[in-house]
């Protein structure tokens, strides 16, 4: 086959995947909008990318929901005490939270293991006995205190740590770490809490939002769909380079080394959608003796497809795994 003829076959195939796109992307985006998600692999790849987007109308944030957070001088928001009741497209769900963070159950006697990290560790998406640290609670038979919360980094994890009045509750501290940690771990500082408190407490003006007209958003969500395929794919594939996480993570743990000396640290990760990292340290660490790293090696499966947070399996999964790391020490 001659050149033109490989370009007419080329151009032919990208009109038949550019037609079938505009299928799938109407198809993607009144199905998510009605609560349904279908898991045929360029629709849920598709819908998951216009929910991301915001481009949904049911894309819900746990830090808007009224009366889910409070303002705090130091951490600039934590979960209000209380019940907090969260509805998505993918759960409904409920969750408590106490003075010693979110609910896992009637706590067993003894010296306790505190779990610090982001949404992940929180449990976003799943009730309070679900959670890893609720789980971990049951099957270590002592107290875990989880005091996890949605967006906090390592930097305000520690905070909320050393605020809580646990650490001499406990001896084992349990560390999630997300990749959205590193930019908030290499500054958070007095402006960067004024930025936040203003982003997440502040009255936007409607120009503050980017505008776009309707055939701007139809655009803008068909490109998502054509692409959405081949992202799906990279983000399964891939595998994120930890070594910058870990020097800005390790920073902020040695600033924090007076309070958790005597304590063992237990790191490990958890990612949107299960996204992996390449040369994660295993073992004991070379800076600080006391914190180790562990691979609990999860993936995809255990994540809500569309929200992209750990299911209730991927948290069973978690706890069982951490339960078996601890085990020698318990």
């Amino acid at each position: 086959m001659n050149t033109s003829g490989k370009l007419g076959w080329a151009l032919l195939v990208l009109i038949a995947y550019c037609t079938l796109g505009a299928f799938v992307y109407f198809a993607s985006l009144l199905l998510v909008q009605n609560g349904v998600e279908l898991d045929v692999p360029w629709i849920i790849s598709a819908q998951k990318s216009l929910y991301r987007s915001g481009m949904t109308n049911n894309a819900t944030n746990w830090l808007t929901l009224p009366g889910c957070i409070t303002p705090d001088p130091d951490l600039v928001y934590k979960p209000s005490i209380g019940s907090c009741k969260f509805h998505h497209i993918e759960f409904d769900i409920t969750l408590n939270f106490t003075d010693e963070g979110r609910n896992t159950g009637a706590k067993p006697a003894g010296t306790g293991i505190a779990v610090i990290g982001d949404s992940h560790a929180m449990g976003w998406g799943v009730n309070d006995e679900e959670t890893f640290a609720a789980r971990l609670q049951q099957l270590t038979g002592r107290p875990v205190y989880n005091l996890g919360v949605a967006s906090y980094a390592t930097a305000r994890e520690l905070i909320r740590l050393e605020k809580s009045g646990l650490l001499d509750k406990v001896d084992t501290i349990i560390i999630q770490y997300c990749n959205n940690d590193y930019n908030e771990n290499l500054m958070f500082d007095t402006a960067s809490r004024e930025q936040l408190h203003e982003k997440v407490f502040g009255k936007h003006s409607p120009d503050d939002v980017p505008q776009y007209s309707r055939l701007g958003l139809i655009a803008k969500g068909y490109w998502l769909t054509l692409k959405s395929p081949f992202s799906s794919l990279a983000s399964k594939l891939r595998r994120k380079n930890f070594t910058r996480h870990y020097r800005a993570f390790i920073a902020e743990v040695r600033k924090h080394s007076d309070s958790l000396r005597g304590k063992r640290v237990i790191v490990f990760y958890s990612n949107p959608f299960g996204q992996k990292y390449r040369n994660y340290p295993a073992g004991t660490d070379a800076v600080l003796p006391n914190v180790s790293f562990v691979d609990l090696d999860l993936d995809w499966s255990d994540y809500y497809r569309l929200d992209g947070h750990l299911t209730a399996e991927g948290h069973r999964k978690a706890a069982e795994r951490l339960f078996r790391y601890l085990q020698p020490q318990l």
